[in-house]
């Protein structure tokens, strides 16, 4: 059928020089190109409703939709590989000229498919640190444009992939990092890592993006000092949190989020930093449970609940761990160090069978020592099973030791587990302590961090815990 709009401009020009039939052909041409694109906006509306908030100008609508539909014209799932090859669809957007970002990018952020998200995550991953202004100034750029353009009535609800939702998905990534991961990060410098990947991996080259002042994998050489002011002044504003990070806050925030977007959308991810912004720090255990990974755990029973909420009283079942050596934790000074020596024993390369372990949590760091450890796989929790654990090389740097039941106390916390967060923590539980008559602290200075997440996981799904054994009385 022709395209509903050159039908549409021909109807004049046929109606002033009536033929027999001429205005039942137009009609039915009108008809059958009203028909296909229906037929073609159905099928996008099926599969990603009409959801808010969405900002557009007309000019960039009919961009947009020129963009979706040189997509769609050859392939019904825009998630294809044939649908996302579509050529004039990435001129359209701006795309080609060897920005070889692009592509993995629309493709990360409109897709249905996952594998087709995972496999344009892996692309950028590969080009991050080279192209890494380019992707945070294109999400800055629609940002910016969508605040400046009127939320009209109607183009404020319309979202539907493939149609309008490139502008869509970057400002909306542009607010959620600017409104939420970044102020998470302030006060906080970003140093970039680079190790070599495992072979599995290709011996690809990888780069990490580390919060200073981060309790694990920090150097402690952040400015964490002036952190809560920082953060304060960065929340003011979304203009203002950008201009206050430099390129390397800016890559990191952007890198956290584009992570998530293999199993999310971006309008999801800004609408669940939202929620949870709105929530508060508080909430029920189902809420903290929810942000647990599912991964093997300690197991435990609640014995006590502190009235005021702010700790509750764990026994715990024995269990087994690896953790880092006195003597190596004194030669380094920077959790990132020790947790890669941990995680060098757990993937087997570290360990005398090579014996690639499954992943578990939390990591633990306790705040005595600095010795940090990773909890072993259920089949080694024990005095008699741990020591059929492969032993650790020589030169490992860790040790292997099992933990009998112990009762603690224990408060939870969101966001990242930076210094001043934990200092802040730990201070609220001890005063807590104090007040409460049912529990006694043999030692006040033996706390303990445990995280749950991996450090790119985003503020506000993250979970962390402060405990310190304790006697009930």
């Amino acid at each position: 059928s022709k395209p509903l709009l050159p039908a549409a401009r021909s109807l004049p020009r046929r109606w002033s020089r009536p033929r027999p039939g001429s205005a039942v052909r137009s009609a039915a041409a009108i008809l059958a190109s009203g028909a296909a694109a229906l037929a073609v906006l159905g099928q996008a509306f099926v599969s990603g409703p009409l959801k808010a908030p969405f900002h557009c100008g007309s000019r960039l609508a009919r961009r947009d939709f020129a963009g979706a539909a040189a997509v769609t014209a050859g392939a019904t799932d825009s998630s294809s590989p044939e649908a996302n090859s579509g050529g004039e669809a990435e001129a359209a957007l701006g795309g080609g000229g060897g920005d070889e970002w692009r592509r993995p990018l629309r493709t990360l952020l409109l897709s249905r498919s996952e594998a087709n998200r995972q496999q344009a995550l892996k692309q950028l991953q590969s080009i991050f640190e080279s192209r890494s202004a380019d992707l945070v100034a294109e999400v800055e750029r629609h940002g910016s444009a969508a605040a400046r353009r009127p939320r009209l009535f109607f183009w404020s609800g319309l979202r539907a992939r493939p149609f309008f939702g490139y502008r869509s998905a970057c400002a909306s990534l542009y607010r959620t990092m600017v409104e939420h991961v970044l102020p998470a990060q302030a006060g906080s410098s970003v140093e970039v890592q680079r190790r070599s990947g495992d072979d599995d991996d290709g011996g690809d080259r990888r780069v990490r993006y580390v919060l200073r002042d981060d309790a694990t994998e920090g150097s402690g050489k952040g400015s964490a000092a002036s952190g809560k002011e920082e953060e304060e002044d960065a929340s003011a504003s979304s203009e203002k949190s950008m201009a206050m990070a430099d390129s390397a806050s800016r890559a990191r925030a952007l890198f956290v989020l584009l992570r998530q977007l293999t199993g999310s959308t971006a309008w999801a991810l800004e609408a669940a930093a939202a929620e949870a912004a709105e929530a508060g720090s508080g909430g029920s255990s189902e809420k903290w449970l929810a942000r647990t990974p599912d991964l093997e755990t300690p197991q435990y029973e609640v014995v006590f609940k502190d009235p005021k909420g702010v700790f509750e009283v764990r026994k715990y079942s024995a269990y087994s761990a690896v953790e880092t050596d006195k003597a190596a934790d004194e030669s380094m000074g920077a959790g990132n160090k020790q947790f890669f020596q941990l995680a060098n024993y757990i993937f087997g390369k570290a360990n005398e069978k090579q014996e690639k372990m499954a992943m578990t949590t939390p990591v633990q760091t306790d705040a005595k020592t600095g010795v940090m450890s990773f909890i072993m796989p259920s089949d080694y929790w024990g005095k008699d099973q741990l020591e059929a654990a492969p032993s650790p090389t020589v030169d490992a740097g860790v040790r292997l030791v099992a933990r009998e039941e112990e009762v603690v106390a224990v408060t939870v916390f969101g966001g990242y587990a930076r210094t001043a967060a934990v200092a802040e923590r730990k201070a609220a539980l001890l005063t807590a302590l104090a007040s409460s008559a049912e529990v006694e602290v043999p030692d006040k200075e033996a706390t303990r961090l445990m995280q749950y997440n991996d450090p790119f996981t985003v503020p506000w799904k993250r979970r962390n815990e402060i405990s310190l054994p304790v006697l009930l009385k």
